[in-house]
């Protein structure tokens, strides 16, 4: 009686232990068909291909940097890749398969098909999937759940089109299509057998091959092997050819330039997103034609003297061309040099801004001032002067006293400012010397000067960066300063109409510049300083000839002389020698023919033997025959400087 009772504890225990067991796989199957899983992770890819690809104006690639690379995968792949990804998922991934007896049976009990459970790359994509149940007690069933639900949905080959499109592929290159474009220069879809195997081996052993060859050989040589056992003869062959690939991702042909071009993006707070073109206003075959003027020009100047030319396209405001014999980016960016008589047309643009005409008298003569108590006396060049002289002869002749009277009589604080509003990177201060250009500047920043006058008036955003698009062509945000009329186009087209006279008769006559060129040269004290600044549409070309260390180059070393026929050098290269320059003539401007000498314009009254013609603005004509001067020409030449 005693061992029936024993017995039938033992039943009733047996009973509640099978009914609890039920229950519990009860719950666990409903808690499985109940569970909800992210199934469109696996294709979820919030990678963005991030690249910055920099052309030249005349559309030669000059840079490209992959920051990051996301293409999609093609439609149409060789099913050898497919073959090849589940022989890998078996054999080359850890990763929690259901191998077990206890394992398998479990499957079975909650109706799990194992079918592609023991493949890596199929469970990797179900982890992706069922992320958010990562901390539940039966995560595995989850997983395998998730994975058979995944197969059912997309197939294994579906499930390996995600793999592929997500899988990092080394250099910043995510994807397969990523991969292939970038290292083997075409589509995934196209790669032959022995492409095939080398994109197999660097997505299944995240390595690129000189990083460990050895390795890389053995992934190749399995992968050739298991493709012939399927029957797939020709990869006997393939694992013998060596693929040619591209392990850098940076292209770079012209650092020099490229880095300002970049630095100068950094600088107006541009930030790269998404694939990038910017095209830059440098045109390589305007460099080009640069650095052989330079090398023409080269021997014929002082024994370790440089030679720095900078074009800026007054068009478009883009900066053409940089160029110097040595120390590039220092010179034509960095070296800053005293400026001289090309500072000159400032001030007669800022007369003629404020109602002075080019045909008014000034006298050039020596002049005394008193500069905070000390006395000043300006001499111009090898101490000549022209006497009682029209305005237009100053900045021909470039003649220092002539210059500096109309300075004070327009006011030197407006010409400092004018001076500033054109672009000058310098603090213009109302000196009794700033007419003679006594502060420094880069050669660049002198050329984006003259741009503004050769644009008559018309500032705009100068620089190495015309545009930085998308892909599609739209236009991205760039900080670009908007175009600003900073004079007249009147005052300045008579600046120019002024400046051609001085390759003709003036101080860069004889140098070899293109007929109609408007010009103006610059000699500094000792003949440190050789410049030429010149305005050929569409350019504006300036040419900087010095020692380093500031040394004289001799007394026949002045703008003219040495900067000038630079400037010619390059000109024969961008035109045949017979062109000749001619300038638009804007609105506003009468051309009058006056008296070569007085500077009158004939009448009835009067007349003259020689000529010119002169540029005025239309309400600013003088009377005919009327000597007109900008002061009486008896005043007192003493006078109180700041």
């Amino acid at each position: 009686m005693k061992v029936l009772k024993v017995f039938l504890v033992l039943l009733l225990l047996a009973a509640a232990c099978s009914g609890g067991g039920w229950w519990y796989l009860e719950n666990q199957k409903v808690r499985l068909e109940l569970y909800s899983p992210d199934m469109g992770a696996i294709f979820f890819n919030d990678r963005k291909t991030k690249t910055v690809s920099i052309y030249s104006k005349d559309d030669v690639l000059m840079y490209r940097k992959v920051y990051e690379r996301s293409d999609d995968l093609p439609a149409n792949l060789p099913q050898d890749i497919y073959t090849l990804l589940e022989f890998a998922g078996k054999n080359y991934f850890n990763c929690e398969k259901p191998d077990t007896e206890d394992e398998l049976k479990l499957l079975k009990t909650y109706e799990i098909s194992p079918a592609g459970l023991d493949d890596c790359i199929v469970l990797y994509e179900a982890e992706k999937a069922a992320y958010m149940y990562r901390d539940d007690a039966h995560y595995n069933l989850v997983l395998w759940k998730t994975a058979a639900d995944l197969l059912k949905m997309h197939g294994r080959n579906g499930i390996y089109d995600a793999y592929m499109q997500t899988a990092y592929m080394q250099s910043d290159l995510w994807g397969l299509e990523s991969a292939s474009l970038f290292y083997l220069d075409r589509s995934a879809e196209f790669a032959d057998e022995s492409q095939i195997l080398w994109l197999m081996s660097v997505l299944t052993l995240n390595t690129l091959p000189y990083e460990n060859m050895e390795i890389f050989l053995r992934r190749t040589g399995e992968f050739a092997e298991y493709m012939i056992e399927q029957g797939r003869t020709s990869y006997r062959d393939a694992v013998r050819v060596p693929v040619e690939y591209n392990i850098n991702k940076l292209t770079d042909n012209y650092p020099q330039y490229t880095s300002l071009i970049l630095e100068e993006m950094e600088r107006r707070g541009f930030q790269p997103s998404g694939e990038v073109v910017v095209t830059s206003g440098l045109n390589l075959d305007t460099i080009e034609k640069a650095k052989e003027a330079i090398a023409e020009r080269m021997p014929l100047v002082p024994d370790g003297a440089n030679i720095v030319l900078a074009v800026v396209n007054i068009e478009d405001g883009s900066v053409e061309a940089l160029a110097a014999n040595n120390r590039f980016r220092f010179r034509t960016m960095q070296m800053k040099r005293q400026i001289g008589s090309t500072f000159k047309p400032m001030v007669y643009l800022t007369a003629f801004n404020n109602g002075f005409r080019p045909n008014q008298l000034i006298t050039d003569k020596p002049y005394e001032y008193k500069n905070h108590g000390k006395p000043y006396h300006p001499a111009n060049f090898e101490d000549y002067y022209m006497g009682v002289i029209p305005l237009r002869k100053g900045l021909v002749f470039s003649l220092n006293n002539a210059t500096i009277r109309l300075a004070m009589l327009t006011g030197l604080p407006k010409v400092a400012e004018t001076a500033e509003m054109l672009g000058m990177n310098y603090d213009v201060k109302p000196y009794l010397a700033m007419p003679l250009g006594i502060f420094p500047l880069t050669v660049q920043n002198v050329a984006q000067v003259y741009s503004v006058i050769g644009g008559y008036g018309l500032r705009k955003d100068s620089g190495l960066v015309l545009s930085i698009r998308n892909t599609k062509g739209e236009p991205l945000y760039y900080v670009k300063r908007s175009p600003e009329q900073i004079v007249s186009p009147v005052s300045a087209y008579q600046i120019l109409h002024i400046m051609q006279d001085v390759p003709r008769i003036g101080t860069a006559r004889g140098t070899g510049l293109l007929p109609g060129t408007a010009a103006k040269t610059g000699t500094t004290d000792d003949y440190k300083d050789a410049w030429t600044a010149a305005i050929a549409p569409p350019y504006a070309i300036v040419a900087w000839v010095g020692f380093d260390d500031h040394r004289s180059m001799g007394e026949e070393a002045t703008g003219g002389g040495l900067a000038a026929p630079v400037i010619a050098a390059f000109q024969k290269r961008m035109w045949n020698e017979w062109q000749k320059i001619d300038f638009n003539i804007p609105p506003g401007v009468v051309l009058k023919d006056v008296d070569y000498y007085s500077g009158v314009l004939p009448g009835d009254a009067c007349t003259s033997q020689k000529t010119y013609t002169e540029a005025f603005a239309e309400d600013n004509i003088p009377e005919p025959c009327v000597r007109s001067a900008v002061e009486p020409l008896n005043t007192e030449n003493t006078n109180k400087g700041q």
